[in-house]
């Protein structure tokens, strides 16, 4: 069941438990009815569900994760409502936020009871993800719309902050800071006060030119930045910080100070490295897979076109790799794989590219040669290290290699041509029997394949 479905169809369950954690909150000298006290949950829980229930486009994904979903400042939401009339009722932020918090705990305790199909793991959290997200955007309305009174927005602005993961800052026009909340003042390892008067260069960080440039091009430009900033702690942790600044602007429509917020990336940018590795890179022997091996061929290619250069590319087929599979097992033929990658790659150059196709299926392309002979030499010695025997799990296992060789520009001018002639020239390779290389020849390229 989508979770969207499960608050529509449960919502006086949810109500009734809201309502009996509101009434606890309730100051000791006010006595408040079931409708007061459900306020306008119903109507925030209907829109979440509607939210829920609509697709949301990659782009918009990324938006919700970093919090870009603020509702215009003159538009009254059924949470900004609430945060109003919360603060009538005489409720301390700390109640009102803490309604939030047992409402998320609620639904989500709720329906996990609901579920039993382990199936649904992936809707599940996607869902748990964008409920999260709507529960944090109702509680921003909510507490925006908490006080009217600048004394009160003050107080609202600082314990927002302070009970924020994210670092929040702001700096004058001299780019020292006059506000730090309290992730950035343990961040830090300071107190504010050794914090406030002092800048970015004063405080040793290593992005402090870089981050100085920014909040001076906010201030001249009167337009925010947003950008990625590095900080090294003092145990020499390093993380990555998503950073947003903007402007602050006086009745006059100056800029008197900057504002900022920045927020912790470390483990998004580890996990889309890893996603980034996993689409690459082949994970048997590391080397790069099909897709990285087209990116790196039509790169090199562009750049042999610009620099007049000659390119190399190599096929190659471990000969009689079946039979070792068939004699020995799958366990040892990943084995033998892994150590031809490595043999391959210790034949070739830091900046050429060793790729792993599939099955026992290799390329290397060569780059910046100085003729066909330095090819030669080059397929000729990943012969030879292939056709050394190799140790594995207490078996002597020989094989050898077939390699197709194919030139740019002489033999093609575009990556599937080279490709193909490559290809063909392998096969020549195996025809002529094999543990030898062939570079690719018109008159030969119908060659019958064995």
């Amino acid at each position: 069941m989508r979770l969207s479905n499960f608050i529509l169809d449960n919502l006086e369950r949810i109500l009734r438990e809201w309502e009996a954690f509101a009434a606890s909150l309730v100051p000791p000298d006010q006595k408040i009815s079931k409708v007061l006290l459900r306020d306008h949950v119903k109507q925030m829980l209907e829109v979440i569900a509607a939210d829920l229930a609509t697709p949301q486009t990659a782009h918009e994904t990324a938006e919700k994760s970093k919090g870009h979903v603020d509702s215009p400042p003159d538009e009254q939401t059924a949470a900004s409502t609430h945060g109003t009339e919360r603060l009538a009722l005489g409720f301390s932020l700390n109640a009102a936020m803490a309604e939030y918090r047992a409402l998320r705990a609620s639904v989500t305790r709720l329906w996990r009871e609901k579920l039993i199909d382990q199936a649904q793991a992936d809707t599940v959290v996607e869902d748990l993800i964008r409920f999260n997200e709507a529960i944090d955007q109702a509680i921003n309305e909510s507490v925006t719309s908490y006080s009217f009174e600048k004394d009160q927005q003050t107080r609202v602005f600082d314990t927002i902050l302070s009970s924020s993961p994210d670092l929040s800052f702001t700096f004058d026009l001299d780019g020292r800071f006059t506000y730090a909340n309290k992730a950035l003042t343990e961040l830090f390892e300071l107190p504010l006060d050794e914090i406030v008067g002092k800048n970015n260069a004063d405080l040793k960080l290593a992005s402090s030119a870089v981050l100085q440039r920014e909040i001076e091009q906010v201030i001249s430009t009167k337009k925010r930045f947003r950008g990625e900033i590095s900080y090294t702690s003092s145990a020499g942790k390093k993380e990555f910080y998503e950073c947003i600044l903007v402007p602050v602007f006086n009745k006059q429509g100056a800029v008197e100070a900057t504002a900022g917020t920045a927020r912790n990336v470390t483990e998004r940018k580890a996990a889309e490295d890893q996603n980034w590795q996993k689409a690459n890179y082949d994970l048997l022997t590391g080397l790069a897979n099909r897709r990285l091996f087209n990116d790196r061929l039509e790169r090199d290619l562009k750049h042999a076109a610009r620099t007049s250069a000659q390119l190399g590319l190599l096929f190659i087929d471990l000969d009689h790799f079946k039979a070792v599979n068939d004699n020995y097992g799958h366990d040892t033929g990943d084995f033998l794989l892994r150590l031809a990658a490595d043999r391959i790659r210790s034949c070739v150059r830091e900046t050429d590219t060793v790729a792993r196709l599939g099955g026992d299926e290799f390329t290397v392309i060569l780059q910046d040669l100085n003729g066909a002979g330095q090819v030669e030499l080059i397929a000729g010695k990943i012969l030879k290290e292939l056709d050394n025997s190799f140790q594995i799990f207490n078996h002597s296992v020989h094989i050898s290699s077939s390699i197709g060789i194919a030139l740019f520009p002489k033999d093609a001018n575009d990556p599937d041509q080279l490709v193909k002639h490559a290809d063909q020239a392998l096969y020549v390779a195996k025809n002529a029997g094999r543990n030898q290389f062939s570079f690719y020849l018109p008159e030969e390229a119908n060659t019958l394949r064995v």
